[in-house]
């Protein structure tokens, strides 16, 4: 079953994968592509993994539409920009693997990072993030709760099935 959403919507995503077997998260891919083509959106990448290295070529050549980070200190620190900044324009936060992110941050980082996603619309900030786990319990209280939509997979019977979109 294909899922479709729309980033103009302005509604938190979370795409249930494991990031330890998967290969980069094509959704991720995508959604950075098309705010930057369009123009719609600043991009700020969160990746433990680096395995968006084509996002992170941007930001090396002074992309101004996209920031990443893949080191604890820079994601701490685009993530004290993100809470601190003044909001010019939309910006789009995609988080690969939410569960390492979380995990490479410091309390004071996971408690920033906690409050953007729950105040995403008011900062004109829509978050993209997959993690191999959605239990809250793994989270800072209410991170999980902050994303409106979540795309599992349907397992049954020990085989894969086509993902869903489970709308809150």
């Amino acid at each position: 079953m294909p899922v479709s959403w729309d980033l103009s919507a302005g509604r938190n995503l979370l795409i249930a994968r494991d990031e330890r077997l998967a290969p980069p998260s094509v959704a991720l891919d995508l959604a950075a592509m098309n705010a930057l083509s369009c123009g719609t959106h600043d991009v700020v990448v969160l990746d433990p993994h680096r395995r968006h290295g084509w996002l992170t070529g941007l930001d090396a050549r002074q992309s101004a539409a996209c920031l990443s980070a893949v080191t604890p200190a820079q994601m701490s620190r685009v993530v004290t920009e993100l809470a601190a900044g003044v909001v010019v324009r939309p910006r789009l936060l995609l988080v690969a693997d939410l569960a390492a992110t979380v995990a490479a941050l410091g309390a004071q980082s996971r408690v920033a990072l906690t409050d953007l996603a729950v105040t995403a619309r008011e900062r004109q900030l829509t978050v993209v993030a997959t993690t191999a786990d959605t239990d809250p319990r793994w989270f800072p209280e209410h991170l999980i709760d902050a994303f409106d939509d979540i795309v599992a997979p349907q397992v049954g019977a020990g085989r894969y099935r086509e993902p869903r979109l489970w709308m809150r």
